[in-house]
């Protein structure tokens, strides 16, 4: 509710003479002046009502006047505590609502000058003209507001763009602004307009730009000096597509300098810009900062969806800390805004600086280091120039310095002293002439370790870590949100195998399984639901194509079945394993050393457990964690338990631990490599203790080598002998795991007739060359009858395993255990059973 001076004389005339004047004048001044000052307003209302209460006293005519200004007072009050939940959209995503529920034949409808709003204390039926004014500001804002009745009551939609222009231009945040309606619901075509091109680092012609804006203007347009508009090249130069030089940019900002009216007057509230009414000048470009992104709308599922991955929200939300400062125009900080984010590869590192500029408002300019190190130091300084500078024209931006641990090198790999002495120089410089606009560095790197000379050059480092089964699940929806996919799975299952997968291997992992959906249901595709089965086939695909090369552990398929007999040992490891997964609290977990002659099933146990408790399994070898080079050994070790902590839960294995962990002190050690390596491996397992999710089991063929410190309690202070099958029972019950799969004359009972001719001392090893060589000699001899009988081969027909393929078998086998050696491991064991 806004008075008019001639409406507030009109009940002026019993007041007295000095009343009069002074509330006349004071109420003429305020609203001839073309602005709203709310505070001002609120501030007469309740003088006026005050005072007409006191005259009340003496007058009852004034009762009238009296309620009319607690009306108004009471209206007022309403519309400024009115509470509105701001929706905030890309302009794609408005434009595509109002398409949706709104048909803008009758009306020029743009998402820079309407929200859509389900108002309660307005009922509107057709777009209608509204002012946003705030009670900090005595400037208004003019908007068309369309309805939107089937919205929640106070709920406003409004586009990033048109929010920037908003808060630009009333110095407040939208939570509070109100809505006033416009008497004057008149608007006008701009006689002329004059635009600035926002900087930006592509490269535009002059004849791309005039398309650009001509197409853009070709309809109507409600602009407001200094706005600022965006044009999306895809939508509006369609035809010119291919005359833009970098296909990379998806939309060009512009800001309005001034518009002049068709009355020939400069206007501030606005006017409409269509080409062939308004002369456009196009002044030089201007340096500012952009609309900030939010969210993305789901048109096909009616819901907001995050514009960044959930699990990039710790590190953003710290970034965007470390960035704040340097951005507020009242706080001028002798700090240089340069900062280093460290993380795995495929961990969304340029994505996370680049999402964070989007969400500041802040120009982006990636450069990857490996292009800009170059053979000589010369070259390589001159390509660092060309890179600040860039940056300095596109501010405010934010520079994103990518595999920052390949700058500051030679040809040769040594560390270049002139390249990080010339880079610290050039930023110092930059700094230097004191920009009106910021501009932040900041850096990537999947190295844990680079130069001191170059870290020091950093403020704060920022750390992604891997990803848990929780945080791999919620992004896994969030992929699948953002592509519109419906599935039918248990995402928890899908995160529990893809342990050590990050944001780039999820995502293929989905593209994948659409691909293997879209083959199996090529003649349907109107509707496409992923299911359990596309995920699993996207993840073996994905297995067979990057685990050698990216070493990501796996589950293994060796269950219990396929291990016979060492029940006792079996039992025992369960006890150590199955208590801490079931009970979270308490000790940690002890490490299990198996050890044993070779052949006798440690490393199978070890990968049985891992099937059966659906773990995720990583396998090292002693000799593959060795280096040649200096500190690179210990690094590797490291690396193991980094990526063991992202695949938890997860069974570490060390095979041949006798050579990646021997007694320290010996001689020959050359320089205590392996010194440094037991060292490192302890401390890991230390590292460990509190820990329920990481289990660690060693295999060894001569525990009497390894580190003693390695089999205190806390370490491997469980030690498991896995020995010889000796009695005929065992011997049996490995025969039947190994020959599941066979098909035998007698139906099992060939395996009872060879363990009479088998020695004492056989390992699994053993046993399983016994079955090998058996099944080959029962497909020679079904060859041999076909070559003999028949020129035609029947493939399949099955191979019948006979009791004399055993027996032959049996006969060629040479023990791979001596009985000399069986007793040394015997004596061993008695030994090591004080230790254990």
């Amino acid at each position: 509710m806004i008075f008019e001076p001639p409406l507030c004389h009109c009940f002026y005339s019993n007041l007295a003479d000095w009343s009069k004047i002074a509330l006349t004048a004071a109420l003429t001044f305020e609203f001839n002046r073309g602005k709203f000052n709310m505070k001002s307003s609120y501030f007469y209302i309740n003088f006026l009502r005050d005072l007409t209460k006191l005259l009340m006293k003496c007058n009852y005519n004034y009762m009238l006047f009296y309620i009319f200004a607690q009306y108004a007072l009471l209206r007022l009050k309403t519309l400024i505590n009115a509470k509105f939940n701001w929706i905030i959209l890309s302009d794609i995503a408005l434009k595509n609502l109002i398409k949706q529920f709104h048909d803008k034949r009758n009306y020029y409808i743009d998402c820079n000058s309407c929200l859509l709003a389900n108002i309660k204390y307005f009922e509107i039926s057709k777009p209608t003209w509204f002012y946003i004014c705030s009670i900090v500001s005595v400037k208004k804002y003019k908007v068309l507001v369309v309805p939107l009745n089937n919205s929640d009551e106070n709920e406003i939609f409004i586009s990033d763009t048109m929010k920037y222009n908003m808060e630009n231009a009333l110095h407040c945040t939208a939570n509070k602004c109100f809505l006033l309606p416009a008497k004057d619901d008149t608007v006008s075509f701009a006689r002329e307009a004059k635009i600035s091109m926002i900087s930006n680092q592509y490269e535009s012609t002059d004849n791309l730009i005039n398309i650009l804006l001509e197409n853009y203007f070709s309809e109507p347009r409600f602009l407001r000096k200094n706005d600022l508009f965006g044009i999306n090249i895809k939508e509006h130069i369609l035809d010119q597509i291919y005359l833009h030089t970098n296909s990379s940019v998806s939309v060009i900002y512009f800001k309005v300098n001034s518009i002049i009216n068709d009355n020939g007057d400069y206007t501030n509230d606005g006017s409409y810009i269509l080409y062939a009414e308004t002369t456009l000048v196009q002044e030089s470009d201007v340096h500012s900062y952009l609309p900030q992104k939010h969210f993305v709308y789901d048109e096909i599922k009616e819901k907001y969806v995050n514009s960044y991955p959930p699990s990039l929200t710790a590190p953003l939300e710290h970034l965007e800390r470390c960035i704040l400062p340097f951005i507020k125009h009242d706080i001028q900080l002798p700090i240089k805004p340069i900062f280093l984010i460290k993380g795995p590869q495929g961990s969304n590192k340029r994505k996370l600086t680049q999402i964070l500029a989007e969400k500041m408002g802040l120009n982006f300019l990636n450069t990857d280091f490996a292009e800009v190190q170059a053979l000589t130091s010369a070259q390589t300084e001159a390509k660092l120039r060309i890179v600040l500078h860039n940056a300095e024209q596109l501010v405010p931006c934010i520079l994103c310095l990518n595999n920052i641990e390949v700058f500051g090198k030679n040809s040769e790999g040594q560390k270049d002293e002139r390249i990080i002495s010339s880079f610290s120089n050039q930023i110092n410089s930059l700094y230097n002439k004191h920009l009106k606009l910021p501009i932040i560095i900041v850096a990537t790197t999947s190295e844990s370790d680079i130069p001191a000379e170059l870290n020091r050059i950093f403020i704060e480092s920022i750390h992604v870590e891997h990803l848990d089964q929780n945080e791999r699940t919620n992004l896994i929806s969030w992929l699948l949100m953002k592509r519109n996919l419906d599935h039918q799975v248990n995402l928890s299952k899908i995160s529990g195998i893809c342990s050590d997968f990050r944001y780039s291997d999820l995502s293929t992992l989905i593209l994948n399984a659409v691909k293997f959906r879209c083959k199996d249901n090529a003649k349907n595709l109107k509707s496409l639901t992923l299911s359990q089965e596309d995920f699993d086939k996207a993840y073996e695909y994905m297995q067979s194509v990057y685990t050698d090369c990216k070493g990501a552990p796996r589950v293994p398929k060796i269950y219990w079945e396929d291990i016979g007999g060492l029940m006792n040992l079996k039992h025992e490891i369960m006890r150590q394993i199955q208590l801490p997964l079931m009970n979270a609290l308490g000790f940690g977990q002890s490490g299990l050393l198996l050890y044993g002659p070779p052949g006798t099933g440690k490393t199978l146990l070890a990968k049985a457990v891992a099937t059966e408790y659906q773990l995720q399994f990583l396998s090292v070898k002693g000799p593959e964690v060795l280096n040649m080079y200096v500190g690179q050994s210990e690094k590797n070790v490291r690396q193991v338990f980094e990526r063991a902590r992202a695949a938890a839960p997860c069974i570490i294995f060390f095979d041949e631990l006798d050579s990646l962990a021997p007694n320290r002190g010996r001689n020959g050690d050359s320089g205590g490599v392996m010194d440094r390596v037991v060292s490192q491996l302890l401390a890991e397992m230390d590292g460990l203790d509190s820990s329920n999710s990481i289990f660690i089991i060693g295999a060894t063929n001569r525990p009497d080598l390894i580190d003693p410190a390695l089999l205190r309690p806390g370490r491997f202070d469980k030690l498991l002998y896995v020995g010889i099958h000796s009695d005929r029972d065992s011997q049996l019950s490995v025969l039947k795991a190994l020959t599941r799969k066979f098909t035998f004359c007698e139906n099992g009972k060939e395996l009872e007739q060879l363990i009479c001719q088998l020695p004492e001392h056989t390992t699994g090893a053993d046993l399983y060359s016994i079955c090998s060589n058996a099944w080959l000699n029962a497909a020679r001899r079904v060859l041999n009858n076909y070559h003999d009988n028949s020129n035609e081969i029947k493939l399949d027909e099955c191979v019948t395993v006979e009791t004399e393929d055993f027996l032959r078998a049996a006969r060629e086998l040479i023990p791979s255990v001596s009985k000399e050696e069986a007793e040394r491991y015997r004596k061993m064991q008695i030994e090591l059973s004080s230790v254990s």
